[in-house]
């Protein structure tokens, strides 16, 4: 079982300014406005996915959206348990809570997988927060450092800028956005990369499979 980080009252101040910080530029960059210069990538089964060059680092921002069958306390019931991503994020080799500091305020570590053989995963440790503001709830976290923490042998530490999810209720459901906009550091193959953010944008579309065949459906 991982120790857990003691964090002090500082800390936590720190980091709950730079969670609402992370929350205010995700509800900037996520509506699907001319300004944020969302390109629609591909549009299939009624999930969507849209990508958005990233100047800075050559790479794209990722986003995903579907409607899913579910309340926002039940697609919450997984997201919750931050292990789960190894079973709908086709990137995740392991993930693992380091610290729930508050209920809407975590630290958690995240691995992801080697690709193309050739191709170091990435790892991350990762601030998240939660918000509800009436029926729309966000879960938005990026990359922090810890000294407890240093990257594995063999991956290369990677920034998440801003990274998480809006649940919208909907009739029926929920309305379920993920975006992520990362920094992976060190080169990569162009292959690499498409293939890294068409991955991020069918997280949505895998979660519905994912609690689909947990809740029974076909």
């Amino acid at each position: 079982m991982m120790q857990q980080e003691q964090f002090t009252a500082e800390q936590i101040q720190q980091y709950d300014q730079l969670a609402d910080q992370a929350i205010q530029q995700f509800q900037q960059i996520l509506p699907l406005t001319p300004e944020n210069k969302w390109d629609l990538h591909s549009d299939k089964n009624g999930f969507k996915i849209h990508l958005r060059p990233d100047k800075e680092t050559g790479l794209n921002f990722s986003r995903g959206e579907g409607f899913l069958p579910y309340t926002i306390e039940q697609i919450m019931e997984v997201l919750n348990q931050v292990e789960n991503a190894e079973k709908f994020d086709e990137l995740c080799e392991q993930a693992s809570l380091i610290q729930k500091i508050r209920d809407d305020l975590l630290v958690f570590y995240q691995r992801l997988k080697d690709m193309f053989i050739v191709v170091s995963g990435r790892d991350f440790v990762i601030l998240q927060k939660r918000h509800r503001d009436g029926n729309k709830l966000w879960v938005v976290g990026k990359s922090i450092e810890l000294a407890s923490k240093p990257p594995v042998k063999g991956k290369v530490r990677g920034e998440l800028k801003l990274g998480g999810w809006l649940l919208e209720e909907k009739e029926g459901g929920t309305q379920v956005i993920y975006m992520t906009w990362g920094d992976p550091k060190g080169n990569l193959p162009a292959k690499a990369v498409n293939f890294a953010s068409s991955a991020q944008g069918q997280v949505v579309e895998r979660l519905k499979k994912f609690m689909d065949q947990k809740h029974g459906k076909k």
